[in-house]
């Protein structure tokens, strides 16, 4: 099926670059106010006001993937969705040739999972989730709908994580958790318990050593 993307930013652009070559991707679509009326394409394509899509692309004839980040934590992805499918749209999903999708893993509607994740058996990936590259999903997942989870995660088998949360890039979590909706996940931050809906884990950031890197080098005997 003819595909419309809804996004002009880096994750439209991102998505396009992966999706082109294996879906028919026919145009963009975004908020009336994003749109420059005197250049109204991207990457080649049209791009059209979200307001009046269904008459150049009607919802008999096409699906829709919403490609923006995770404003409002994942809120307006959220609210996206709703007002599409209010349009009459029904959602893709982009899933890339290289996932490594065991037995009884379900992806739900509206999802993109780039190149290089492994969902093991008995994982559900709620709609309209964000999967970046390099990402591995211990058995019995499930993950909330509208999820962002960047590159390098590794979240254990038997966790449930609530809608909306995003996890930072090489974020983890430890077996069997239970993690409350909208969470915001820092990069290198590990999750060993329990959380409640709304909350934020950051991770201590590296720490500047006192010698340069030549000299950290000699020091070392490296």
């Amino acid at each position: 099926m003819k595909t419309i993307i809804y996004g002009n930013g880096s994750i439209a652009r991102l998505l396009y670059s992966y999706a082109r070559h294996s879906m028919d991707i026919v145009g963009f679509t975004v908020d009336d106010s994003c749109i420059d009326h005197a250049r109204p394409e991207f990457l080649g394509l049209p791009l059209l006001a979200f307001s009046q899509v269904e008459r150049h692309f009607p919802p008999s004839g096409h699906a829709m993937l919403i490609a923006v980040g995770f404003t409002d934590m994942n809120a307006l992805r959220a609210r996206k969705h709703v007002e599409a499918e209010h349009k009459g749209y029904r959602f893709a999903s982009f899933v890339h040739e290289s996932v490594i999708r065991h037995d009884d893993a379900t992806i739900e509607d509206g999802c993109i999972v780039l190149d290089h994740v492994s969902i093991h058996p008995g994982c559900r990936i709620g709609r309209g989730t964000f999967i970046s590259s390099n990402v591995n999903l211990g058995h019995d997942c499930h993950i909330g709908a509208y999820g962002w989870i960047n590159a390098g995660i590794s979240i254990a088998g038997g966790c449930h994580i609530g809608e909306a949360c995003f996890f930072g890039v090489n974020a983890s979590a430890t077996h069997g958790l239970r993690i409350g909706a909208r969470n915001f996940i820092a990069a290198n931050t590990l999750i060993n318990r329990d959380t409640l809906d709304d909350q934020v884990y950051l991770s201590e950031p590296g720490q500047l050593f006192r010698l340069n890197s030549d000299t950290f080098l000699k020091f070392a005997g490296l």
